[in-house]
């Protein structure tokens, strides 16, 4: 099939967690659209990969073309 990029999305932490005690927040990327199957996923902080980013979930994968 033709090779498609990802759509990529960058969702803001739920309101909740930016107005608690807490120093951290959650990320959310949501990449969509792509074929292949196979893509490589890395989270960036001044464009050097961060080794561990903590938790990670994957879906069903791509859409169907």
């Amino acid at each position: 099939g033709k090779r498609l990029p990802p759509s990529v999305f960058l969702l803001p932490p739920p309101p909740e967690e930016s107005s608690g005690p807490l120093p951290t927040l959650s990320l959310t990327c949501l990449a969509r659209g792509f074929f292949p199957a196979d893509i490589d996923v890395q989270w960036q902080k001044n464009q050097e990969k961060i080794q561990d980013f903590g938790k990670s979930a994957w879906n069903s994968g791509p859409e169907k073309e």
